[in-house]
């Protein structure tokens, strides 16, 4: 496999540059130095570019845009609308698959094993940067699993070319384990990156957060499956300390340099595709509930006014209303607008579940409003239209499903992998199945297929997990 090949090579070069080699030189060892292939890879040029690329990609088209906002039906496409009725060819998701695990995650387990070997730093600040590498990789382990169910892991990021798949309800405990170790490692007294961390910047106090709270909603979407172990893991987490405001969220900024920038920059200014509306689904749910945060989700369109653009037409119908459906916000799609990787929105909501279950203290209906007070002061939204708002979307304890998940909905808007996992879980809203749909598929997609390229090279191990389809739902997945 691609990834660790790569992993060999980069491994082979810092070992070399730590070794040396012994004996007279005279000199010439200088004349096969080329200054323009170092050498020596720092651990924390890795961590950036892990960042990066990781950031990118899930706040990109491949994986955000173009497949779980359309999936969620945040975004309707306007033209070539062949994703919004779900022919979706595996090859399509080769360049998510190899820009995971070739780049991101290969990146930060090779930064591992730099910092591992690193005698130049501290036990306490290897232990912190082993936690930020550890925290990075659980969540792009996460994201990937959560679109394509099993996947390879333990044998992942090793030397195995063709490594086993493992099981979802395998890999979620120990993803929840990797998060405890990373957070009980953590000393916020203590240096961390001095440089190359371009999420906390070294806080180690908000790497321990942000840790925390990725607990906290793994947990929460095995709860259906798996109470008493999420409960436990929520109570853990929660005790030891989640995100809680705007400040301690987990964003990326990206850079105003064009290679890089936001990945919808990049997609819509320097690639001039123009090719998503704001769906009608979400934008006519806002307007029917006089929702303020409208005109920061939607530009309006030509006239003046915010239409969304009806989902799952065929190409020429959507073509022929684009003109007239309004886009994202441009305030989205700047060159240095942030992904969000977790916030306190998020944390609010799914306290106000694990409050429900009974896996924490507190009120449910008061976690419900303050996710939603931050949603609206997030959003620029005023007090009075927020106080208004929430008003008239109380929380109700006896439908407390549809209401979390239909304002989660909304909340995560941007974040569409969060949103279409949540919506998944939840069952909420009722989203409509799009009368045009390829006629091979049947529901809305609960799972990516798996990529082409690995049923070319892993074949025995891709065939073992049984199932290669848009319908098998997630281990979490009950209801």
């Amino acid at each position: 496999m691609v990834y660790t090949n790569l992993k060999r090579v980069i491994l082979a070069v810092v070992a070399a540059s730590v070794l040396g080699l012994s004996g007279c030189d005279k000199g010439f060892d200088e004349m096969n130095i080329d200054p323009n292939q170092p050498t020596r890879v720092p651990a924390e040029n890795l961590l950036t570019q892990a960042q990066l690329s990781l950031n990118q990609l899930f706040w990109g088209r491949a994986a955000n845009a173009e497949f779980a906002m359309l999936l969620v039906q945040h975004f309707a496409q306007n033209e070539y609308a062949e994703d919004s009725r779900y022919t979706m060819p595996a090859a399509n998701f080769d360049g998510i698959w190899n820009t995971a695990y070739a780049g991101g995650l290969n990146d930060l387990e090779v930064a591992k094993t730099i910092v591992e070997n690193n005698e130049a730093i501290s036990d306490v600040v290897r232990a912190n940067q082993i936690a930020v590498l550890e925290i990075m990789q659980v969540w792009a382990f996460h994201n990937l699993t959560d679109m394509f169910g099993d996947i390879p892991y333990s044998e992942a990021l090793t030397d195995e070319p063709y490594p086993s798949y493992d099981p979802q309800s395998e890999i979620y405990p120990d993803l929840i384990r990797r998060l405890t170790e990373a957070s009980a490692q953590i000393d916020p007294t203590a240096g961390s990156f001095s440089s190359g961390d371009n999420i906390y910047r070294g806080d180690m106090e908000q790497w321990r957060l942000l840790a925390n709270s990725l607990k906290l909603r793994i947990a929460m979407r095995m709860s259906d499956v798996n109470s008493s172990a999420a409960s436990t893991a929520v109570a853990q987490a929660v005790a030891d300390g989640v995100i809680m405001t705007h400040a301690q969220a987990a964003t990326y900024e990206f850079d105003p340099q064009a290679a890089l920038a936001n990945p919808l920059y990049i997609d819509q200014v320097i690639n001039r595709r123009d090719d998503f509306s704001v769906s009608e689904t979400l934008l006519g749910y806002m307007q029917d509930e006089n929702d303020p945060r409208v005109s920061a989700y939607a530009n309006p369109n030509v006239s003046g006014n915010y239409v969304g653009m009806p989902y799952g037409l065929t190409d020429a119908e959507a073509f022929a209303r684009k003109g007239n459906t309004s886009r994202p916000n441009d305030a989205l799609r700047q060159q240095q607008s942030e992904a969000i990787i977790m916030g306190p929105v998020e944390v609010y909501f799914l306290l106000a579940e694990a409050a429900e279950k009974g896996y924490i203290s507190g009120d449910a209906a008061e976690y419900y409003t303050d996710a939603l007070e931050l949603s609206m002061d997030y959003w620029g939204v005023s007090d009075a239209e927020a106080t208004a708002y929430i008003a008239a979307h109380p929380y109700s304890s006896a439908n407390w499903r549809e209401v979390i998940g239909t304002q989660k909905w909304v909340a995560l808007y941007m974040q569409g992998l969060q949103a279409w996992a949540e919506w998944r879980r939840l069952d909420a809203p009722d989203l409509a199945f799009p009368a045009a749909a390829d006629p091979s598929v049947s529901a809305i997609p609960v799972r990516a297929p798996y990529p082409a390229g690995e049923e070319g090279t892993n074949t025995e191990n891709l065939a073992a997990v049984g199932v290669n389809g848009l319908a098998t739902k997630m281990w979490w997945d009950v209801d």
